[in-house]
């Protein structure tokens, strides 16, 4: 560590300079000197010590002066710079570590005790030194991974954004040749004779076009909240709207499982009109019940709502499978299904709750299930509505 180390003397007395190489070199030190602190600072810019040994008082520049004047040469500024004097006044010493000095050494000089202080500097030096090239091998090391990830990041996201816009132009695209294929085949049905074959052959049509039909709207409600697309439409309506055309649509798929719909609205809000986005709620308390007949072979289904503060609570329980625990985590991810296998009963892309939890939120609205398994589920959602009593006319 100190062998070969450069070591920089200013002292305006010929005989510490002396003395002070003399012991320096015995030691294997190379050694600079200079008799004022102007000379010794020009020496320290042509060529950096390792380390400075620097007398107090000077003329010209005295050694706080000198200790200032390195510190405010970047290039030398860490450089240690050790004092000598033969003051020993604890305000000499305080004055010396205030200016920026690492140490003290008295005159006049104890060989062991000046390089003892000597080698302890150089060492601490040494050690502050790699620690730096360290840090900043690490920063750069950090600062390159960070540009990579960033990178990695800003190609992930415009590839997530690609994929998205493809998702919704897509789902839009299809959307409206598949309604038209349910249409035409209902009217087949209606007012067309057919066989009893062809009457099967065009109703499986249409249960299959309703089918991709949904999984469409899934598709594009999801690609449209993820882009922000999705706007709050605003309205009046009344529980029993959403309710009726909810028991329309499922009613005869329930009746064909021999399962029943119950309702249970609360009395206080059978004459309020409540203002929000009527069709989100509908399409969420939708899939919900979907879900509920889907998973139910036995029992019964029962729709549930009722104001809970500021907020209306909407529920739709059922005496249903129930959902395993670990898989209550995941259920309103994006593709997440009960049963991934390649042989389950049910289909779908696993969009529908993605969906209603995005709706939700979009309202400002809470989301969630309790379910026990082989015994049934609850799925609710608790959303900010306004409540106006319903004005009667006399």
């Amino acid at each position: 560590m100190t062998n070969k180390a450069t070591v920089l003397i200013i002292d305006d007395s010929l005989v510490n300079l002396i003395f002070l190489q003399g012991i320096l070199k015995k030691h294997s030190f190379n050694v600079l000197s200079a008799n004022n602190g102007k000379r010794g600072l020009e020496l320290a810019q042509q060529s950096p010590p390792d380390i400075i040994l620097l007398d107090i008082i000077m003329p010209g520049w005295d050694g706080y002066e000198t200790c200032k004047r390195f510190k405010l040469d970047n290039k030398l500024s860490s450089i240690p710079i050790l004092f000598l004097s033969a003051l020993g006044e604890l305000e000499s010493k305080v004055k010396a570590l205030q200016v920026g000095g690492v140490d003290y050494v008295g005159k006049p000089f104890q060989e062991p005790e000046l390089l003892a202080r000597l080698e302890t500097h150089l060492e601490l030096a040494y050690l502050r030194k790699n620690l730096e090239c360290e840090v900043a091998n690490q920063t750069k090391k950090i600062k390159l991974l960070f540009d990579a990830l960033q990178l990695s990041y800003e190609r992930a996201q415009q590839t997530s954004i690609l994929k998205t816009e493809f998702l919704r132009k897509i789902s839009h695209e299809f959307l409206t040749p598949m309604n038209i294929v349910v249409g035409m085949s209902e009217i087949l049905i209606e007012d067309t004779e057919l066989t009893t074959e062809q009457q099967h052959y065009t109703k499986t049509i249409i249960k299959a076009s309703k089918q991709l039909n949904h999984i469409l709207t899934n598709m594009l409600n999801f690609a449209q909240q993820f882009k922000s697309e999705i706007k709050q439409v605003i309205t009046e309506f009344q529980t029993h709207e959403i309710i009726d055309s909810l028991l329309n649509e499922f009613s005869s798929i329930a009746k064909s499982k021999s399962l029943q719909i119950y309702t249970d609205i609360d009395e206080s809000l059978l004459d309020m009109r409540l203002r929000g986005n009527q069709q989100a709620i509908y399409n969420i308390l939708n899939k919900f019940l979907d879900n509920a007949i889907k998973f139910t072979e036995k029992g019964k289904i029962l729709i549930h709502v009722k104001p809970e503060r500021q907020l209306v609570l909407f529920e739709v329980s059922d005496t249903g499978i129930g959902i395993p625990a670990e898989k209550k985590a995941n259920l309103f991810e994006i593709f997440s299904q009960l049963d991934n296998s390649s042989t389950r009963l049910h289909e779908g892309m696993g969009m529908g709750l993605a969906v209603a939890k995005m709706l939700t939120e979009n309202m400002g609205g809470e989301i969630g299930v309790k379910s026990v398994l082989c015994e049934g589920s609850c799925f609710w959602i608790k959303i900010p509505l306004e409540l106006k009593h319903v004005k009667t006319t006399k």
